[in-house]
């Protein structure tokens, strides 16, 4: 990442549940182990190790979590060569996105120019080469966001009838998302007043006023969700 950049600072999401991908076990999707560690890792690797394997890109790394995994996230990220924050997940992706936020301004004190990605960490194969050109565009527009051309044709659909909508616009959006400190925690201090919910933080932040720019996303940055995409990750992470 260009040294003209702002820091940047990570916020992994990890509180969900993710039985689908569980197999019928107890073990979150991202906690569960890889051939590269747990899960939720193989992304921080990937993103600290930066384009070229120098210097890590990243000032920090959060992650938000339930309570009873904290003690297990920090013995598998014991040897991260970056400072690190835990926080509780909360109801909802945007409330965990909340207390994310907050504890990494009070680990870390951020500045308002500062750049934060938000990453799920059941997404374990976006590249650093991604978030460079994510961090690029949301320091010259404040946010930015990977989209991938949606290949099925998509309806509206209410009260039985459908709209069909042009393919040719539309995306698929993933993350990470990054957007500038400022931006992103207004946003959602608003959001924790008003109980609101989104899908993702570009959402939210379009809600607001500040559409983020849209960065050419990678196919193979694919959302592990049932366990057969639990399989397929776990092979390719083992070889």
């Amino acid at each position: 990442m260009s040294p003209d950049l702002p820091p940047l600072h990570l916020l992994v999401v990890a509180g969900g549940r993710g039985l689908r991908a569980a197999g019928g076990g107890e073990i979150p999707k991202q906690f569960r182990p890889t051939g590269r560690g747990m899960l939720l890792r193989v992304a921080i690797d990937t993103f600290a190790a930066g384009e070229s394997g120098a210097a890590s890109p990243l000032a920090s790394v959060t992650i938000t979590a339930p309570a009873a995994w904290h003690r297990q996230v920090a013995m598998d990220l014991r040897d991260l060569a970056l400072p690190l924050a835990l926080a509780d997940a909360g109801e909802t992706r945007t409330a965990s996105t909340w207390n994310g936020l907050l504890a990494l301004e009070a680990a870390f004190g951020p500045a308002a120019g500062d750049l934060v990605a938000i990453h799920d960490a059941a997404r374990p194969f976006a590249s650093a080469a991604l978030l460079a050109r994510l961090a690029a565009g949301a320091a010259a527009r404040g946010g930015a966001v990977p989209g991938v051309p949606v290949h099925d044709t998509i309806v509206h659909s209410e009260q039985g009838r459908a709209r069909y909508l042009a393919r040719e616009t539309l995306l698929a959006v993933q993350t990470p998302q990054v957007f500038r400190w400022e931006q992103l925690r207004e946003a959602h201090a608003w959001a924790a007043a008003s109980h609101a919910s989104f899908t993702d933080d570009g959402g939210l932040l379009a809600a607001r006023g500040h559409d983020p720019a849209v960065v050419e996303g990678e196919i193979g940055n694919w959302k592990i969700t049932t366990e057969g995409d639990w399989r397929r990750a776990a092979d390719l992470l083992g070889e």
